[in-house]
């Protein structure tokens, strides 16, 4: 796809019509059986252009909810159940049995979809819309037929959702196989290191913000308040944003990350450009760092999501600080909380990181303690300027 900011990603919901009567209902039948053999105005993935088409993505919400294309519309052929219920009669009984009730249940749907395709089409006037499923099979293919039959403009993409995810493998190893130039951006806890990574981006620095992508902070408390990405999206949009850093002399400026963010995992081949990378420690003062964390994770409106992720690390913490951190929990008196966290947990944590995955035999410091808000940010960029 192009370089275009995409659109935000959205999902219709079609309830089940009981107009099966209906003449679209009576022909849908006859139109579906000649799809298997048929062969429909197709389009690559990497021929798609965002100024021309528009996405609709025909796959079960659960499947739209792993990995999806940005800006592509949800409007599922088959609900979570039914997707269950087609599987099994196929598993059970037999291929054509699934095939008969997949085309019923399409059936009883048809006029609310060609209602929201009529809808589509007026509001992405002048672009074709192109149509996924999991493999460009017959729920693409479902949907291509239908509209196709009706004179209305449209493409199913070849291959679906797996022809994508087998372009974004091949991309991530044509990645892994170029020298990268990285800047590494450590510090501990509560520095601030990814909202200064975000401001850099916005300068035009070639940033990859791994947390971001993952939408995950990385540590037990990361999830809090976010909603993380399941690894084939975070893949997708790591790709996107390889190309970007790709373009700006091989190079990128990265968070000192482990190989893991929650659930996700690393690309072996961004790990190791960490690892040789030249690396740049922050240093802040306690009460800022605190300042971060409690904008950060908003421990007032996520307060049972604070007390569970702290449960996790419980039995981990010194026997001396329980007391102490029980008392800042119960009495909603979060700055102390993080305070003794800071200290006796992530402080000594990231220090034995560190020194496992980082050549530290040339390491800058940016002391960001003596600076005001306004003066940390040129001091980082600074210290880039000089490695770029």
């Amino acid at each position: 796809m192009n370089g275009r900011a995409p659109l935000q990603a959205r999902q219709v919901r079609t309830g089940t019509s009981a107009c099966s009567s209906t003449k679209l209902g009576r022909t849908l039948r006859k139109k579906v059986i000649l799809m298997e053999s048929y062969s429909f105005p197709a389009i690559t993935y990497e021929e798609i252009d965002e100024s021309r088409q528009f996405i609709i993505d025909v796959r079960s919400p659960e499947e739209y909810k792993e990995f999806h294309l940005p800006g592509s519309i949800s409007l599922p052929l088959f609900s979570n159940e039914e997707r269950k219920l087609i599987g099994t009669i196929y598993k059970q009984e037999s291929r054509a049995k699934a095939k008969k009730t997949g085309m019923e249940i399409y059936a009883r749907k048809l006029p609310a979809f060609y209602d929201e395709w009529t809808s589509l089409l007026k509001q992405h006037k002048g672009k074709t819309p192109v149509v996924t499923c999991a493999r460009g099979g017959m729920r693409s293919g479902a949907f291509v037929g239908t509209m196709l039959s009706m004179k209305m403009p449209v493409r199913q993409l070849k291959g679906g959702m797996r022809a994508v995810r087998q372009h974004v493998l091949s991309r991530l190893d044509s990645f892994s196989a170029l020298t990268w130039k990285t800047i590494v951006l450590g510090g501990l806890t509560g520095t601030g290191k990814t909202a200064w990574l975000r401001q850099l981006k916005e300068q035009g620095y070639p940033v990859l913000d791994l947390e971001g992508l993952a939408d995950h902070r990385g540590s037990v408390f990361g999830h809090i308040g976010l909603t993380p990405k399941t690894q084939k999206q975070f893949e997708f949009e790591l790709v996107q944003e390889l190309q970007q850093c790709a373009a700006k002399n091989h190079t990128f400026i990265i968070e000192a990350e482990s190989k893991r963010i929650g659930r996700i995992t690393v690309p072996p081949f961004i790990i190791s450009a960490k690892e040789h990378g030249s690396f740049i420690e922050i240093r802040d003062r306690m009460d800022r760092r605190i300042r971060h964390l409690m904008a950060d994770y908003q421990p007032f409106t996520y307060q049972n999501d604070i007390r569970m992720a702290l449960n996790k690390i419980w039995r981990r913490l010194p026997d001396q600080i329980k007391p102490s951190a029980e008392e800042a929990l119960e009495t909603g008196n979060y700055e102390r909380l993080f305070e003794l966290l800071l200290q006796h947990y992530y402080d000594r944590r990231y220090t034995h990181k560190q020194n496992g995955y980082v050549n530290r035999q040339e390491v800058r410091t940016v002391e960001l303690a003596p600076l005001d808000d306004e003066s940390i940010l040129p001091a980082i960029e600074h210290e880039i300027d000089r490695l770029l």
